[in-house]
């Protein structure tokens, strides 16, 4: 799940008492090799729980907050640390639970596991929420619609090790009970029976992770594609297929300057509810403002480190889908980062974007993708 992964890297600013006297608060939050601000130590050697709270700034939501617990799990000896060579980064497995609320009044809780076994041949994802969130349907008009879409989502996910690569393959399934309440009439035919819906899809899923670590990378790449087929067999009020692919690659031109570019693509067809359309997925466009049955985007981003730990983020991108008018949503902005975890290679910052039609404000713990 997206929120388990941004809960691990928040982590890294939580505020928490030490787990014990090994070491002072000035140990841990002091880097020896430059005496910068730094919480590397702090990461690796904390035990039990972690008090966090994570900033939120989606358009499509408001401004808000989510809090919640992670624990992160001891990391197994030798397992490879962030930024070996070779894209041999181990991640550490983690749990966590989290509750968020925004300024339109949307709100939710859930909790979630992302487990490391077997020396990294075995991955798996888990967790489970309730949403309760307002947002707005346009569908191929200018016109928004304001709705209420309470949920309880899951996800599962097991993929292994293809022999020594860095590839994964395994399945992917995922659920979501929905109950839909638009604030005016929705268009002819678009709630009907949407206004209490179950949807259930499971299928494969295949990943190649060669980043030298999964906060904010500077080489490497992350490429995933996945296929889901959603049936009434499987619980479904709906039959659709969904096909996914993304690719996040990390190439770095100097020392202090990094190129990055990103590719997603998600193709449907079938029965689809109106809320599981693909739609474009870029800072500064608000959630679900460009949905259709397929949806590309390209976005490319470059950060320069300008002097020692902290770095300008400069970023364009574009999306499409399909029978939306003529036009394309696109995307521009820029930020700074912080390197908060030399270690780890984790960076936090802000960003702002500009969009067709706003401009948007982001609070980025680790990197602004997946």
């Amino acid at each position: 799940m997206r929120h388990l992964r941004t809960l691990a890297i928040a982590a890294a600013v939580a505020c928490a008492w030490p787990a014990g006297a090994r070491a002072a608060w000035g140990d841990l939050l002091v880097d020896p090799t430059d005496g910068a601000f730094d919480a590397s130590a702090w990461l690796a050697t904390r035990s039990g729980f972690v008090p966090l709270v994570v900033p939120i700034t989606e358009p499509a939501l408001g401004y808000g907050a989510a809090g919640g617990l992670v624990f992160f799990h001891p990391r197994a000896e030798g397992a490879a640390a962030p930024g070996a060579g070779g894209g041999g980064f181990t991640p550490p497995s983690l749990s966590a639970a989290m509750a968020f609320a925004t300024s339109n009044g949307s709100w939710g809780a859930g909790g979630g596991h992302m487990g490391i076994w077997r020396d990294d041949s075995v991955r798996y994802l888990g967790g489970a929420a309730y949403t309760s969130m307002k947002l707005d349907f346009y569908g191929a008009t200018d016109a928004a619609r304001r709705f209420e879409m309470e949920a309880v989502p899951i996800v599962q996910e097991l993929v292994f090790r293809i022999a020594r690569s860095r590839l994964y393959l395994g399945a992917r399934w995922v659920f979501a009970h929905s109950t839909i309440r638009f604030a005016e009439a929705p268009p002819d035919g678009l709630l009907g029976s949407e206004a209490e819906s179950v949807i259930s899809g499971a299928g494969a899923v295949l990943t190649w992770d060669a980043r030298d670590t999964i906060f904010t990378p500077t080489s490497g790449t992350r490429a995933e594609a996945s296929f889901l087929w959603f049936d009434p067999a499987l619980g479904s009020d709906y039959q659709y297929w969904k096909l996914s692919a993304y690719q996040l690659g990390y190439f770095p031109i100097v020392e202090s300057l990094t190129a990055a570019l990103r590719l997603d693509a998600q193709l449907t067809g079938g029965d689809v509810p109106f809320y599981a359309l693909p739609y474009v997925k870029l800072r500064g466009v608000p959630a679900l403002r460009y949905q259709g049955d397929s949806a590309v985007v390209a976005e490319t981003e470059l950060r320069w480190e300008f002097v020692h730990r902290w770095s300008a983020i400069g970023f364009a991108g574009v999306g499409a889908v399909d029978a939306l008018r003529d036009e394309v949503a696109w995307s521009v902005g820029g930020g700074f980062r912080y390197l908060l975890a030399r270690a780890f290679g984790l960076r936090m910052g802000a960003d702002v974007a500009r969009g067709p039609e706003q401009w948007a404000f982001y609070v980025v713990f680790g990197n602004a993708w997946r």
